[in-house]
């Protein structure tokens, strides 16, 4: 036993029997007793080496892209409805039949219709008949009234007789105009006929496909109803389509008119199509809370392997970058740890107590924020004589995994620092 260790004994035996400050007495020399045991034989040092992950900064190309989630659709999709009521007689087309401009898409029956249209012109008709018995009227009191004249002249005859001669004869000029006006009439109803008559013939408003037939022979078509029923849905020429995506407002103001992008559909794993930026709406959409713009993506589809309707997500390249130097995100992310490579580390009751790295592992972290300052300078560690030494430099575009360094102390070939670990011996 050490001295240390037999006085301590000593002074135990010696406040056995003292009261409450004899035991504050006991703690420390216990205290102080463990420590000189720690010394003696239960200290140890540890020795921990820090190991440092390094990329190295290299000259390499930089694309941005906006990545954005739409449907592809038809450029141009017209629903058809018919602009009269009567029974469907025929439809000679069928889903997916190409069809042009004027092409016959159904046939209503058209036997009321005719019967009308054999009414009107029968009272056009008579209508005209009248106009010739009014100018016929008109013409026996226009010469009455030039009889009367000369008798009045002559004195044979009243004033009265003069002013009613003449009131016939001015009745039976509007009796002429009269007639005219319903002659009018009748022609207009017989124009409204034939054109109801044209009418019950459907077809096609564009040159494109029959994307879908809702309509059925026999099937009443009633164009009076508050929203009358869509019979066909054709799409203009599905060699050339559009996909329509929504991008974020974060993100829209990188996009510009004519940028390329590339996109891809469930229906063709594995598989990327090209696309165009063609339209960008600045009108917005909220959904949720999230704000977004229309754009529109220009399609060329003349496999026809496309279709509308699918779901597609896109990657619209909004910047590109050649030959640049470039660091890896990580590196931006780096920051060493606040202790020195070599730590000391106690064990035993003093250890314990007091703990050489309060916190544990703490001081090691690497995700510490490194955002760009106003001049877009940021700080990263370039490991140099074994060392990381940090370099301020200025940063420009990034795709997610490499950013492109403008100016600083960095050169090609330069190790940064993307990560630590510290290794125990």
């Amino acid at each position: 036993m050490t001295e240390t260790g037999a006085e301590v004994l000593r002074q135990i035996t010696k406040t056995r029997r003292r009261g409450r400050k004899g035991w504050v007495v006991l703690g420390l020399l216990g205290l102080l007793a463990a420590g000189g045991l720690w010394v003696y034989g239960q200290g140890s040092a540890t020795t921990a080496t820090v190991k440092y992950t390094t990329a190295a900064a290299a000259v390499g190309d930089i694309t941005v892209k906006v990545t954005a989630v739409g449907t592809v659709e038809p450029i141009d999709q017209v629903d058809v409805s018919s602009l009269i009521s009567g029974t469907i007689a025929e439809i000679p087309v069928k889903v997916n039949d190409r069809v042009k401009k004027g092409d016959v898409l159904a046939r209503l029956d058209t036997s009321s219709l005719e019967a009308e249209l054999a009414r009107d012109k029968a009272t056009l008709a008579a209508q005209k008949a009248q106009v010739t018995d009014a100018e016929a009227a008109q013409e026996a009191a226009d010469a009455t009234l030039a009889r009367v004249q000369k008798i009045h002249d002559k004195g044979l005859n009243t004033d009265d007789d003069l002013t009613t001669a003449a009131t016939t004869a001015r009745r039976a000029a509007a009796g002429v105009e009269q007639a005219k006006a319903q002659v009018q009439v009748a022609e207009a109803n017989v124009l409204l006929s034939q054109t109801s008559l044209s009418k019950a013939v459907i077809t096609a408003p564009i040159d494109g496909m029959v994307l879908d037939v809702k309509a059925d022979v026999g099937q009443t078509v009633n164009a009076s109803a508050s929203e009358t029923a869509v019979l066909f849905t054709l799409a203009h020429d599905l060699a050339q389509m559009q996909l329509s995506v929504d991008v974020d407002e974060a993100d829209i103001g990188k996009v510009a008119l004519e940028n390329p992008a590339a996109f891809t559909v469930d229906a063709w794993l594995g598989e990327s199509f090209p696309a165009q930026v063609s339209e960008l709406h600045y009108a917005p959409q909220t959904v949720d809370g999230i704000v977004t713009y229309p754009t529109i993506l220009a399609i060329d589809n003349s496999d026809l392997r496309l279709r509308p309707g699918m779901t597609a997500s896109a990657d619209i390249t909004v910047q590109e970058v050649k030959g640049t130097l470039t660091v890896p995100n990580a590196a931006f992310r780096f920051t060493p740890p606040r202790q020195a490579a070599a730590t000391q580390s106690a064990s035993g009751l003093i250890g314990m107590i007091f703990p050489s790295n309060p916190g544990g592992n703490r001081g090691n972290r690497t995700t510490v924020s490194n955002e760009p300052d106003k001049a877009g300078y940021r700080g990263l560690y370039v490991l140099r004589d074994g060392a990381p030494e940090k370099v301020q430099v200025k940063t420009g575009a990034t795709d997610g995994s490499l950013t492109q360094v403008l100016e600083g102390d960095l050169k090609a070939g330069d190790q940064v620092v993307t990560a630590q670990t510290t290794v125990a011996k």
